[in-house]
């Protein structure tokens, strides 16, 4: 699916409610070297499977807004793969996108032969420079929608060097999930408080919990541990909004939050002074598995036709803008991805689960273009699984 937006109306300092952009039509996904006419448009992709509806009320921005275009469009596609829990993702919108660049990363943390698996061909290098690619300014109107180039593979120098777009280095910390243990429910007193993500959830005892609260059981520990997963996903309480709560299938003290909803991975989960009955376990081994979509496309500018030196004076001709639809995995199109903040890097293929053998909470996902004209990536999503903490 394809929704065209005018171009001309794109602004992402507009407020919650408005499209940031006048959304002009939705279409299916072209046929691979199909052409389509852009001038004064631009196409935001939606992944095959995300089931997005789009009406008179979608809107772009704020991004992190859960109802905007892009958080709904990574959420829906999430859901189409339950095998993995978390997205990473950018589709290139904002003004502020342009930061999310790496230009000056040192070259050995560029992929090249010397660190990828499998090898990268040859001859492409990467010169020693750079990742070449064409951006917005920082100082300047910052990110327009649908021109992250990737520049073709050059001969200009010694030796070939590769167009590359690479990202700026992406903070896993806080996408696993955290546990709350409940160690020693005798421990635990009326009073006592676990801090999540700033609102307190204060311990009772005796009973009933009111708002905010949960029972504490002294004689049980999977009796308190139960109160403290309720009181969690209570809607009557602040947290529901949150993180989602749960028993730990093999541990029935030990409750599990994910921050809800998929997009939102911000949340802390700490003890208040003086509570022992409970521990806060952080999990943060990052991540040893991905499964990445992407959009990459070419583009092509018609010249504008009009009375030739003659004297002729045929019909005008203006010029065209055309988006050209390629193979997600196109001969010149290599995209690899690093966890450990670029010493190592392993090719991912188009939606398929690749295994990067150590875990990593360094993000960086590279693409080269090793063709001879320049590549333009319209977004990327990044899935990965939740790795359980270090117990």
């Amino acid at each position: 699916m394809r929704i065209f937006t005018d171009l001309s109306s794109h602004d992402s300092t507009t407020p919650m409610g408005h499209t940031g952009g006048r959304i002009v039509r939705t279409d299916s996904t072209p046929a691979v070297g199909e052409s389509t006419v852009i001038n004064g448009k631009f196409v935001f992709p939606v992944p095959e499977g995300a089931a997005l509806t789009v009406d008179t009320d979608s809107f772009y921005f704020p991004q992190e807004d859960v109802g905007s275009i892009p958080s709904r469009t990574a959420a829906e596609f999430l859901i189409r793969y339950p095998m993995y829990e978390h997205i990473a993702y950018n589709f290139y919108l904002d003004n502020e996108d342009v930061l999310s660049f790496e230009t000056s990363i040192p070259p050995n943390n560029l992929p090249s032969t010397a660190n990828t698996t499998p090898v990268m061909p040859s001859p492409a290098t990467s010169g020693g420079l750079a990742p070449r690619c064409q951006i917005g300014e920082t100082s300047g109107g910052g990110m327009c929608p649908q021109s992250l180039g990737m520049l073709p593979l050059t001969e200009a120098s010694g030796s070939p060097i590769y167009g590359s777009v690479v990202t700026a280095m992406i903070d896993l910390w806080y996408f696993n999930p955290c546990y709350i243990e409940v160690n020693d429910p005798v421990g635990l007193v009326d009073g006592d408080i676990i801090n999540i993500d700033g609102i307190p959830l204060m311990g009772v005892s005796p009973g009933p919990a009111g708002v905010d609260e949960f029972d504490i059981d002294a004689a049980s520990a999977p009796n308190t541990a139960s109160n403290i997963a309720n009181a969690i996903n209570d809607a009557a309480n602040s947290f529901s909004t949150l993180v989602l709560a749960t028993i730990d299938p093999t541990v029935n003290t030990r409750i599990q939050l994910r921050p809800v909803p998929p997009t939102n991975t911000a949340v802390t989960v700490v003890a208040a002074g003086g509570v022992t009955g409970v521990t806060i376990v952080e999990s943060h081994p990052g991540t040893d598995e991905v499964m990445m979509w992407w959009e990459v496309t070419r583009m092509s500018t018609s010249e504008d036709q009009g009375p030739d030196e003659s004297g002729y004076s045929g019909p005008n001709t203006p010029a065209y803008k055309s988006l050209l639809q390629i193979a997600e995995e196109d001969p010149a199109l290599l995209v690899y991805a690093s966890v450990d903040d670029g010493v190592s890097w392993y090719r991912i293929p188009y939606l398929e689960p690749i295994d990067l053998i150590n875990a990593g909470t360094q993000l960086r996902v590279a693409f080269i273009n090793l063709g001879p004209t320049k590549l333009y990536l319209s977004g990327f999503c990044v899935l990965f699984p939740d790795l359980l903490a270090p117990l």
